[in-house]
């Protein structure tokens, strides 16, 4: 009785824990954006909003690619992916918020360019990320409940095993161009005058890349606590599918650099100069690189030749080094295209506005795992 007494109080402790860190990030989050200059809290938000909302859709997204492949070899990994999408509700009411922060970020709110003012308007880019993110994360919604439904015996017939193909199909053309939108309009569009079409796919890539990575973590994490039995062939798939990500994530990085390098147009080349030779960036871009890719790359090349592993201490830290480059990485694409004066947000405010994201996409997940959780804990 005592260590059951122990065990909720312990859990109950992390909760407000958690929930006081939320409550910290939006009391930072409202200082800043009534300081008298609010553009680092934008700044901020916006990477924060971004970064976890790609991990919130990513493992659906991971989910629907098992579905369409007809994958057998861990049912498990799929309902864990799909756990991710308890953050999605907060994602948008995240992006509704920064609707306000449209005057602050996007300078061709109030200076229109002429030329691309078609696109770039109020209303027409509201509506496109509006709606494109609505349906996304209704049809992942619709898909998860699907999944969860399956073990039913009305729902193992094949009309709908076939109605869960089509909904993954759906959501995985969906999720590409939703999160290309993203990347063009939420991204590319804070510095206008920049532009690269490969910008949407990058960003694609460097969201399936840590987000398969989160979903390696928690099957790990859910193995050790006891809740499942994946067994160590089925995470060193998992570790593939992140390597096959890390290595795509340095092919689109270089086909973009290359393609922009080669032309040598002034306009495109700035967004690479300032942010490889001029300091601080230049450091932070290639910390990134080394972090983020190098050594994974090598760990993972390493790892993947053997037998699989049964311990993986140095793989999980190898995955909290992927998702640290891409956070700091949205942060080397935000915050120049803002203000090139502006250095590294390393300051109180944007500590806690991360933390508080962070400890909402964790109160999520465990409300949505809750919900769900005696049909996430089926044997793989």
């Amino acid at each position: 009785m005592s260590v059951a007494t122990g065990g909720a109080a312990d859990v109950n402790g992390r909760t407000g824990l958690l929930w006081g860190l939320a409550a910290a990030g939006a009391a930072a989050f409202i200082w800043g954006v009534m300081s008298a200059d609010p553009r680092s809290t934008w700044g901020i938000y916006l990477v924060n909003l971004l970064f976890w909302s790609s991990f919130g859709i990513t493992g659906p997204a991971l989910a629907a690619m098992m579905q369409m492949s007809e994958a057998r070899w861990s049912p498990t990994v799929k309902r864990l992916a799909l756990t991710t999408a308890g953050f999605l509700p907060v994602s948008l009411i995240g992006f509704v918020i920064l609707f306000f922060g449209r005057v602050t970020l996007y300078p061709w709110v109030t200076h229109p360019l002429p030329k691309k003012s078609i696109w770039l308007n109020v209303p027409f880019m509201s509506l496109r990320i509006a709606v494109g993110s609505l349906a996304l994360y209704w049809i992942a919604s619709v898909f998860a409940r699907a999944v969860f439904s399956q073990d039913t015996p009305e729902a193992d017939t094949p009309e709908a095993r076939g109605r869960r193909t089509k909904l993954a199909g759906g959501m995985l053309m969906l999720y590409v161009v939703v999160l290309s939108l993203w990347g063009f309009d939420l991204l590319m569009s804070l510095d206008p005058t920049w532009y690269s079409g490969l910008l949407g796919g990058y960003y694609v890539v460097t969201s399936l890349y840590p987000g398969f990575g989160l979903v390696t973590f928690l099957t790990i994490r859910a193995n050790a606590r006891g809740m499942t039995q994946v067994s160590p062939s089925g995470i060193q798939d998992m570790a593939k599918l992140t390597f096959a990500m890390c290595v795509m994530w340095m092919y689109f990085f270089f086909s973009q650099y290359l393609v922009i390098w080669y032309g040598n147009v002034p306009i495109e080349t700035r967004f690479f100069i300032y942010r490889f030779f001029n300091p601080p960036w230049g450091h932070i871009a290639w910390a990134v690189f080394i972090v983020g890719w190098l050594i994974p790359f090598a760990y993972l090349l390493k790892r993947l030749t053997g037998r699989p592993p049964t311990r993986h201490k140095v793989f999980i830290v190898i995955l909290f080094l992927g998702w640290i480059a891409i956070f700091v990485e949205r942060i080397v694409i935000v915050f120049p295209s803002i203000d090139k004066t502006m250095g590294f947000p390393l300051g109180i405010r944007e500590a806690f506005i991360t933390a508080g994201f962070f400890a909402l996409f964790v109160l999520s997940r465990r409300r949505f795992l809750a919900r769900y959780a005696s049909l996430v804990r089926q044997p793989s």
